[in-house]
């Protein structure tokens, strides 16, 4: 195992002492602080790959320390908060600021054990898939450029045949052996971009995997449940990859059949009953890009393992349907709804306390830069608008 560097601010230094005993069979260093200002000169000297976070401490409190080191979701280190009598508004900050979990003193040290190795594995398997993305880009620009070489040689070629004629044999000669040139390397390209996608599917299947061994340890339902949530997201994602490399179109994908690929593993994850709850689908033909097919399909996931868990209690029978319409102006609409019980009519999208919902309404708004309606009574229905995103978007 690599040397890996954890950092420890409580202020209480036997919850530090029984922290670093359980830790430190595992090979990690760790470093200890009993405040946030101690901690973070230990912060920026030792760059560590996890923090252990005490919320109340004496000097500089856990969401001061936060602020001082500008947390964000993308920075290569995570961070693990420990709370005995944290307020609902100090957790939320915490959320927002990118802590990626939390756990109530006096808390169970194999948890902790379980969540440490599960946060640093991750910010693994996130720097890995950075970097392929990375070099998927580059993979995309070589190919444009290439693109753009061939217009060139054509014209500069063709302008040649028509002011010397004499020339002609050896020119076009010159042409088809340039494009044959061209082809070859387009279908490398292609070759390698169908890797990449494929990497990408098995790297998600390995987060999956690695969440599935996490559960074993977990004896808590809802964080149990959590981490199937987080599961059936990354399926939602490795679907879209597998379908873009079984693909002879490496841009788009049939949205239809990924549809119905997606619903049949939620199905299969919730291990239920057709014949009490019925998924029925009407998707126009189409093919979506990555860049729309992604948010798109997490948005499926999320509202239709809402139905599936909430929407239907005490083995009630109903159906979930979902539509996607290409409309005349050529953007989309997704509608996704059931016949259960329904949602409360005063509740806000955009502060929803559900994970699931949140990410719906940030999805929508920010990646697809969509609108969306949320109607109650009979049943829910969820009423998406978006128009597909282009490739000049991309950051």
């Amino acid at each position: 195992m690599h040397n890996q560097k954890i950092l420890i601010l409580d202020d209480e230094q036997i919850v530090i002492d029984a922290i670093k005993k359980h830790l430190k069979v595992y090979g990690y260093t760790i470093y200890e602080a009993k405040n946030g200002i101690d901690g973070i000169k230990l912060f920026h000297e030792i760059n560590p790959i996890l923090i252990i976070l005490d919320l109340k401490m004496p000097v500089m409190d856990g969401v001061e320390f936060l602020q001082k080191i500008n947390l964000t979701p993308t920075d290569p280190y995570s961070v693990i908060v420990l709370t005995g009598h944290g307020s609902d508004e100090d957790m939320e900050r915490c959320f927002e600021l990118g802590v990626s979990a939390f756990l109530h003193k006096p808390f169970n040290l194999y948890e902790l054990k379980g969540l440490v190795k599960n946060s640093i594995a991750l910010k693994h398997v996130e720097k890995d898939l950075k970097r392929q993305l990375h070099a998927r880009n580059k993979m995309e620009e070589e190919l444009w450029k290439y693109r753009y070489m061939l217009e060139d040689l054509v014209e500069k070629r063709t302008s040649q045949l028509k002011v010397t004629n004499e020339k002609l044999h050896v020119e076009i000669n010159e042409r088809l052996k340039a494009e044959e040139r061209l082809k070859q390397s387009l279908r490398e390209k292609e070759v390698l971009l169908r890797e990449v996608h494929h990497r990408v599917k098995n790297n998600l299947q390995i987060v999956s995997s690695l969440l599935d061994l996490q559960t074993r340890y977990i004896d808590n339902d809802a964080s149990l449940e959590m981490f199937r949530d987080s599961q059936r997201r990354l399926k939602a994602m490795a679907l879209i990859h597998e379908k873009l490399y079984q693909s002879d179109n490496m841009e788009r994908i049939e949205f239809g059949k990924y549809v119905e690929n997606l619903l049949n593993h939620l199905y299969a994850s919730y291990c239920l009953n057709t014949d009490r709850i019925s998924l029925k689908t009407d998707i126009d033909e189409c093919y979506i890009g990555i860049d729309t097919a992604v948010p798109c399909g997490l948005i499926i996931n999320e509202i239709v393992s809402n139905s599936l868990k909430h929407a239907f209690p005490s083995d009630a029978q109903g159906d979930i349907n979902v539509a996607l319409k290409l409309q005349q102006d050529a953007t989309f609409t997704l509608a996704i709804s059931d016949t259960g019980i329904g949602i409360s009519p005063d509740m806000d999208l955009q502060n929803a306390q559900t994970l699931g919902l949140r990410l719906v309404n940030a999805l929508v708004l920010d990646q697809l830069e969509g609108s969306i309606q949320c109607n109650t009574n009979p049943g829910t229905t969820f009423r998406i608008t978006f128009g597909e995103l282009k490739y000049s978007k991309r950051g």
